[in-house]
């Protein structure tokens, strides 16, 4: 679990991916796919729900979750600023209440 708060990375093919969700065979998939575009791989494979890690069961923990995607977001920065010092990176949060719930992903810049 912790490696959600300060994931660590793996660079491939240009891209850079987090580590705990990094498959080779699945992201070459997403690179044929996708015709060799890395950010457009990160954006497909660099993304959790929320919803999926800690499965709330009540509007409370609905709403402690889209509390907890921000600060999420602030220590990947961190953590992507510390493994990669001169590189830039996107990491977004978005909100989909109404679909996978709260969603944090990363992207190179």
């Amino acid at each position: 679990m912790s490696m959600l708060f300060w994931p660590e990375f793996t660079e491939y093919r240009n891209g850079v991916f987090l580590g705990f969700l990094f498959e080779r065979r699945g992201v070459d998939v997403w690179f044929d796919e996708l015709k060799g575009d890395a950010s457009a791989v990160e954006d497909v494979v660099n993304h959790v729900h929320l919803w999926d890690v800690f499965a709330p069961k009540s509007e409370a923990e609905y709403a402690v979750l889209a509390e907890l995607a921000p600060r999420i977001a602030t220590m990947w920065r961190a953590a992507l600023k510390s493994a990669f010092p001169t590189r830039d990176f996107v990491v977004s949060v978005a909100d989909a209440s109404e679909d996978y719930g709260p969603t944090i992903s990363i992207r190179s810049a």
